[in-house]
């Protein structure tokens, strides 16, 4: 008898317990989603987060679907994108993969930016106050998801946005010493930036995404930069600096180059670093007579 207990007893304990949740599967669609999100959850417990995109891939204008990316939508419950015309594969797509998953367009939050053409410009993200309205949608969206974990979300929500405030005053007090407020950049991906620290975007380089300018557009760019006292040429690491070097040299300044925190590693303070190395740029180039 003594035995048979024994047995009951132990196969018992590797039965799974009833009612036991599913972990919370998180997919975010590239690096910044998958930054905010990781601070969110922080350690609470049963819930697992994976990004679609490789972190060295940038902004997926363009991407499309691979299999091995269906395959992680159809595992998911919830997909964290910035939406508003970033992740054009939005939708249908994803939906064929896994009708029931729950995707969450954490820009909507955010008071967007129209180009000349209509389009929104989807990159809410690099501006801290954003991020800190798209880090709370996220919250929403997990708590939503596992109510029982709603506490833990809030917590680290509040921790993660303490610290983007922070961030967020150091631009706002560095953007009281710039004694320029004109930009060029290489595209239209620091808009967001510089309407929080009150500086016009007179030119971008790329007007669409892998576009070059032709010679003519360069040599018009350098007359707007000299005209408009533009301090340097803003360039970004996940691209070629070939043509921002070339009109930079045709408009006397120099290159200086800002992270949009599209690539590089998911850890907790990733964004906070590139953007406080963007600060740094930023104050250099424009405090200067």
């Amino acid at each position: 008898m003594t035995a048979a207990f024994f047995l009951i007893a132990l196969s018992v304990s590797f039965m799974p317990s009833v009612g036991a949740a599913e972990p919370l599967r998180v997919l975010t669609s590239f690096l910044p989603m998958e930054i905010f999100t990781r601070n969110v959850v922080g350690e609470t417990p049963g819930v697992i987060v994976e990004s679609m995109l490789p972190a060295s891939l940038g902004c997926p204008h363009d991407y499309a679907l691979t299999p091995g990316d269906m395959k992680k939508i159809a595992s998911a419950e919830l997909f964290v994108a910035n939406g508003v015309g970033m992740e054009e594969f939005l939708g249908e797509p994803v939906r064929r993969a896994n009708p029931k998953i729950r995707i969450l367009e954490t820009a909507r939050a955010v008071r967007p930016i129209r180009e000349i053409h209509g389009e929104i410009n989807p990159h809410t993200w690099v501006s801290p106050r954003n991020a800190i309205l798209q880090v709370r949608e996220i919250e929403k969206a997990l708590s939503a998801a596992r109510p029982g974990l709603a506490p833990s979300f809030r917590r680290n929500a509040d921790a993660y946005v303490s610290r983007l405030s922070a961030l967020s005053a150091e631009f706002d007090a560095a953007a009281r010493t710039f004694r320029r407020k004109n930009i060029v950049t290489f595209h239209d991906v620091f808009d967001y930036l510089a309407r929080d620290a009150g500086l016009t975007v007179v030119g971008v380089i790329e007007t669409a995404p892998g576009q070059e300018p032709s010679a003519g557009e360069i040599r018009k760019l350098s007359i707007t930069i000299r005209e408009k006292n533009v301090p340097a040429v803003f360039s970004e690491p996940q691209y070629s600096p070939k043509i921002a070097e070339a009109l930079a040299r045709e408009a006397g300044v120099p290159v200086r180059v800002l992270d949009p925190v599209a690539t590089g590693t998911p850890s907790l303070t990733a964004y906070e670093d590139a953007m406080r190395r963007n600060l740094m740029t930023i104050r250099e180039a424009l405090s200067e007579r």
